[in-house]
């Protein structure tokens, strides 16, 4: 692996940084486990609240939508937790999605000195028979000289709920599909757009987000799937052309060759303002609107 690639994401991007809220994450050991076990302290997914015994309020579903993890922690900080190691009831978490659980651990394999990237993908074990929209981690192991990829979302009790048959710690690829390699798939006839997505949203709208939620997670800048901008993201599909395919068609080849051609997927991606998340964030909307 190339060091200078390994150096990039060792280091934070703009989702990522600590900012004024170092003393929350002081002194976090470069081992996985313990980074899961950190990121899963902290964090309760909106979805399984009830599971926890929780029932979410209008107010409380909105915290998933404070992006940056240094904005995450002054939330944990004002509802009492003074590091991320803290072990505190479900109520006391912040509540999110599977992006952020993959956002969180990023943050801190980073603090720890460890390359790591959110990947957002599809994943075949929530519904038998279909691809469903979540996000992971992946860092790099030295000792084995791979990425490997984490569900830091995955605690005993979902584990167990799920019947997942796997280490969360080192998920094989047969359990995940990433966006740019399930684009291409259906892409090429090898698969059924309408057996990816996730909810009531399923085919190559969906597809699409995760391809460009991919992309730009690769570039250090993950977003929330229902964040729009101007491009790609929120043109429907009924008005592109074989040319608008084309175009994501090339961006997921890149995509897959970020190991072996980062250069190319980055100018790729950078050059071109419907793929790419805007500068200014003042300029991405709610799709959901």
């Amino acid at each position: 692996m190339d060091p200078e690639l390994l150096t990039y994401y060792r280091t934070h991007g703009p989702m990522t940084e600590v900012g004024s809220q170092q003393h929350m994450v002081s002194q976090i050991p470069p081992d996985i486990a313990v980074i899961v076990r950190c990121t899963q302290n902290v964090l309760v997914h909106q979805h399984w609240a009830s599971a926890y015994g929780l029932e979410l309020t209008e107010e409380r579903k909105q915290e998933p939508f404070l992006r940056r993890f240094e904005e995450k922690l002054s939330f944990l900080s004002s509802r009492g937790f003074s590091h991320v190691s803290e072990q505190r009831p479900a109520a006391d978490k912040m509540v999110g999605i599977c992006r952020d659980f993959s956002v969180v651990a990023a943050a801190l394999c980073r603090e720890a000195g460890i390359p790591a990237r959110t990947r957002c993908r599809f994943a075949s074990y929530f519904q038998p028979g279909k691809f469903t929209d979540h996000w992971v981690l992946e860092y790099w192991s030295e000792a084995e000289h791979r990425w490997i990829m984490v569900d830091t979302q995955l605690d005993e009790l979902q584990q167990k709920a799920l019947n997942i048959p796997f280490d969360p710690l080192d998920v094989g690829a047969d359990y995940f599909i990433t966006g740019p390699r399930a684009w291409l798939m259906c892409r090429r006839g090898q698969a059924d757009p309408n057996l990816f997505g996730i909810f009531h949203w399923w085919g190559y709208q969906y597809l699409n987000c995760n391809l460009l939620l991919d992309a730009n997670a690769l570039l250090k800048m993950p977003m929330q799937p229902w964040d729009g901008w101007p491009g790609y993201k929120s043109r429907p599909i009924a008005e592109w052309t074989e040319a608008d395919f084309q175009v994501l068609d090339q961006l997921a080849e890149l995509a897959l060759a970020v190991d072996r051609d980062f250069a190319s997927f980055a100018q790729f991606v950078r050059g071109h303002d419907g793929i790419k998340v805007p500068g200014d964030l003042g300029e991405v909307f709610n799709l959901n609107d």
